[in-house]
């Protein structure tokens, strides 16, 4: 009558609360974060980007939107649903939630079925036992609780983990994108500049024949011919390395013959002077070290509650069958037994308090880890945004230069009609045009390439 007495008041107490446990609020897990040795050390300027009172929708996103088109989305579609890493990723991610409903099971009682046979060699005699057996082991100190609350936080942490790694393949997708139509574009460029080069030489053969030009002009330009043959082949080898790179991360055959626009949209926008700060908080890669902040937490609680006593009830429910009294139901020769058990780690090494310890260092790396991913956004953000600053500026430079180019041309030609100017001096300023638009090609992808950092820096929140 007493161990019943003991295991009615024991149970309720189990069922309604942990005796150690705790849940890992936004307050203990701030409080965490507070002793980080490298947010300590990070002193962020007044004057800074990310303004902490602007509300998070009131960002145009004009000045990333313009970037994106029909064709390049469906290419970002297929993508996130056929790309390799994608695909291994989310595996991870549902072995990861197979895990935690693992976890969780513990929580709960375990029910086997039970049966045997003992026969007596001598008198002939048989006996059967069918049963069914219960063990749970009460969670007094909430260690199975803590256990189940870190598999639900590493799942957390993985999911965003994955969301990051979507956002990463997204961007990747982008700028090979991009990057096919800058090198169709300076496909085109070179092969302008290689014609313009072979009617240079045409009259470098007939200035040599009249004797105003001598062997070593012309074997310079022969010489340049050449280079600029040779830097044709390896523009068209990259540009097929870049078209197999782009089907490489959709998922399809890296053959180089997929096809993207042959010239970029303009952009009309530029970025903003400053961000919403609860733009980077809600980055999938800093979600994710919360959640290995919560797993920790968690973790610390499971491995003190491990070096406590533990209490378990175990009840078994059968039937006995012989070949002497041949009574076989359960009704009439119930075999019922119910026991507890109570058991406390004495001596092991110290290994529970080792555990203990390693625990609270995995707590700090969790901390310090979260600290140096919010470090890395800010760099990201900051190194980003002064570079797109920067390119707008050389871009509007460069527009400028070729806008005084276009017009010097325009001014040799009519030169050349009044015959005070002549082809050769209009082919070298055709020739300097085309290198001053091959660096605007690559002045607008790099510009494009450092706005989808940008935007992956801030998070690529989701916007309509």
């Amino acid at each position: 009558m007493s161990k019943k007495i003991i295991l009615l008041s024991v149970v309720p107490l189990v069922l309604s609360s942990c005796l150690m446990y705790k849940d890992a609020t936004k307050e203990r897990t701030d409080e965490l974060k507070k002793k980080s040795l490298i947010a300590q050390h990070i002193n962020i300027p007044e004057e800074w980007i990310m303004d902490k009172n602007a509300d998070e929708k009131s960002l145009d996103f004009q000045w990333i939107n313009s970037l994106y088109d029909p064709e390049l989305a469906m290419l970002v579609e297929e993508g996130l649903q056929y790309n390799a890493d994608i695909i291994i990723a989310q595996e991870k991610l549902n072995q990861i939630e197979l895990a935690m409903s693992i976890a969780g099971a513990n929580l709960y009682p375990t029910i086997n079925a039970v049966t045997n046979t003992s026969n007596n060699l001598i008198n002939g005699t048989k006996i059967q036992n069918l049963g069914v057996q219960a063990n749970w082991e009460l969670d007094l100190w909430g260690k199975n609780k803590s256990n189940q609350m870190a598999s639900i936080s590493d799942y957390f942490s993985v999911k965003y983990k994955n969301e990051k790694i979507k956002q990463t393949i997204a961007s990747m997708i982008a700028k090979a994108y991009f990057l096919n139509i800058a090198g169709h574009l300076q496909e085109q460029k070179i092969h302008d500049y290689l014609k313009l080069t072979q009617n240079l030489e045409k009259l470098y053969s007939i200035k040599s024949d009249i004797g105003t030009a001598n062997d070593i002009d012309l074997s310079n330009i022969k010489a340049e011919l050449i280079s600029v043959s040779n830097y044709l082949e390896k523009i068209n080898n990259a540009n097929a390395q870049s078209r197999r790179t782009l089907e490489l991360l959709i998922g399809k055959y890296p053959e180089g013959k997929i096809r993207t626009k042959t010239k970029f949209n303009p952009i009309t926008a530029s970025v903003p002077k400053t961000f919403p700060l609860p733009l980077i908080e809600n980055r999938p890669d800093i979600l994710a070290q919360q959640y290995q902040i919560e797993k920790s937490f968690y973790e610390v609680q499971e491995a003190k509650a491990a070096r406590m006593p533990s209490l378990s009830i175990s009840s078994t429910l059968g039937t006995a069958n012989t070949n002497i009294s041949a009574i076989n139901s359960l009704y009439s020769n119930p075999l019922i037994k119910v026991g507890g058990g109570l058991m406390t780690p004495l001596f092991n090494g110290g290994k529970l308090k080792k555990n203990v310890e390693i625990r609270n260092s995995e707590q700090r790396q969790a901390v310090e880890g979260y600290s140096k991913t919010v470090l890395n956004a800010l760099n990201e953000i900051e190194s980003s945004w002064a570079n797109v600053l920067s390119l707008e500026k050389q871009l509007t430079y460069n527009q400028e230069v070729i806008t005084e180019l276009t017009k010097n041309i325009n001014l040799t030609k009519k030169q050349i009609k009044i015959g005070t100017n002549n082809n050769f001096e209009l082919i070298l300023k055709q020739r300097n045009l085309l290198k001053k638009e091959m660096n605007i090609i690559d002045l607008e992808l790099q510009e494009r390439i450092e706005r989808i950092n940008l935007y992956l820096a801030l998070g690529a929140p989701k916007y309509k």
